[in-house]
């Protein structure tokens, strides 16, 4: 296992698979890259550096996007990942769920990250720029996916007054527990199209907190391995709550990094510099790959660090 200069250990990547998407959410990130890149990596390369990654301790893959199911390859993407023996989730709008769900199962898919910001149909076609019948799409998605089995989650861009009252934070709960999903809230991020609307939509995650807590919700732990995320148990559904914005913990516990769509390996999704991977991936590099990695590391450091006076 590799680890950076401030001794965080590299145990997960995000794949970007592509850089484009189907809807124009109002916070989008794009997972810190450009969109319309191109030089998208095939399926075979993502087994390749998989199997890399793999040998340097890498457990837990995460592939999104843009929306990772436009691309007509993401089952074999997906399998080619989970032959590795590794974890393997797929982030998703959910759309076009209804029709991958079966393909996805047999890929060896371990989870369903699935984005929905609302139980309301007109608010998340304000917030993803579609309409309300997207909305209902997506739900017969989620319901499929749940009636083959799949483990899901759903996640959750917390949005000052649109998502972060009583009732919305109480339907999403039962959402959830219809679904047999846990239930993530995501702080918004002032990168991407989020820096556009940050000061007039950001809602820190205690305000969340604090109606978990009115809904009967306790802590029930950390997972340290993953940005120190709170853990909580309301309506029987497992909650995780994101503090990702000026949270020196939240740096402090990140194991990740994310291989873009065009092959740069990014440090953090707040990071311009990125070191190129491509060439290495394409000519099958081992060598050139190791090295590489090396570097990213060495660059590697939190966006919101600890401070100490002097």
């Amino acid at each position: 296992m590799l680890f950076d200069r401030y001794g965080r250990p590299f145990q997960k990547l995000r794949y970007v698979v592509n850089d484009e998407c189907n809807y124009n959410c109002v916070f989008c990130h794009f997972e810190g890259q450009l969109r319309r890149q191109g030089s998208y990596l095939t399926a075979e390369d993502y087994g390749f550096v998989s199997s890399f990654f793999r040998s340097l301790g890498v457990a837990d893959f995460k592939i999104t996007g843009g929306e990772p199911l436009l691309r007509r390859d993401i089952d074999l993407i997906v399998a080619n990942v989970a032959k590795t023996g590794a974890y393997v989730t797929v982030t998703t709008n959910g759309y076009l769920l209804r029709g991958w769900v079966d393909k996805l199962r047999k890929a060896g898919v371990a989870r369903l990250n699935v984005s929905v910001h609302t139980t309301d149909p007109e608010k998340y076609a304000k917030i993803t720029n579609t309409s309300p019948a997207v909305f209902r799409e997506v739900m017969r998605g989620l319901a499929e996916a749940r009636d083959r089995g799949l483990s899901l989650k759903l996640n959750v861009v917390v949005l000052r007054d649109i998502n972060t009252d009583r009732q919305s934070v109480k339907e999403l709960v039962k959402l959830a527990a219809r679904l047999g999903a846990s239930l993530q809230f995501i702080e918004l991020m002032p990168t991407g199209s989020g820096t556009k609307i940050f000061d007039n939509l950001f809602e820190p995650i205690e305000s969340i907190v604090e109606i978990v807590t009115q809904l009967g919700g306790r802590p029930i732990g950390v997972r340290k391995e993953l940005h120190n995320r709170p853990l909580y148990l309301v309506g029987g559904v497992v909650v995780e709550l994101i503090k990702n914005f000026n949270n020196s913990h939240f740096c402090a516990g990140c194991t990740t990094m994310r291989l873009t769509s065009d092959g740069k390996l990014k440090t953090c999704i707040y990071a311009d510099d990125a070191v190129d991977l491509l060439p290495y991936i394409k000519s099958r590099d081992v060598e050139g790959l190791l090295y590489s990695v090396r570097l990213a590391l060495a660059k590697r450091q939190p966006k919101f660090k600890f401070y100490s006076s002097s």
